[in-house]
């Protein structure tokens, strides 16, 4: 039986939520701590449950297509182009609500939370089941301070 060999690009790819893909763009490591990114791959109907974050401020820049933010009761819709920046506190999620894919990239700072996104990281290969990640999300966000309220009100 063969082995499979993961490669480095491999080991930075995690999944979220409603089928959207996330690739680490800087570690926590890299940084020395200060900050925590990704670049996110939405599919139309992709993004994660109502949450905050208790250690982090959360910034997103939209790269392609559109996604819209619920940020502290505001909903904003975001082009690319755009930025939604969420204090850390703040009740928020984001959601494509388009028919096409979006890309955005995410930062967080301090970049403390990155072990959080390892709820999503792949099972033999492949996305884990969404009842499994959304377990796991609800696990690993008690370990680093994020805070799962309910489903996206978008």
């Amino acid at each position: 039986m063969a082995t499979m060999v993961a490669t480095a690009a491999d080991k930075r790819i995690r999944f979220g939520p409603g089928g959207g893909i996330y690739r680490i763009v800087t570690t926590a490591e890299e940084s020395i701590g200060r900050v925590f990114a990704f670049e996110a791959y939405e599919p139309p109907g992709g993004g994660p449950p109502l949450h905050t974050h208790a250690n982090e401020d959360e910034y997103f820049f939209v790269l392609e297509g559109e996604i819209s933010f619920y940020i502290d009761g505001q909903v904003t819709v975001g082009k690319a182009g755009d930025s939604a920046f969420v204090p850390r506190g703040a009740a928020h999620c984001f959601k494509n609500r388009s028919n096409r894919p979006a890309r955005v990239l995410v930062l967080f700072t301090p970049g403390l939370i990155e072990g959080f996104f390892d709820f999503g990281m792949p099972v033999d290969g492949a996305a884990p089941s969404e009842e499994l990640m959304l377990a796991r999300l609800v696990d690993f966000g008690s370990r680093y301070g994020l805070q799962v309220l309910g489903p996206s009100p978008l």
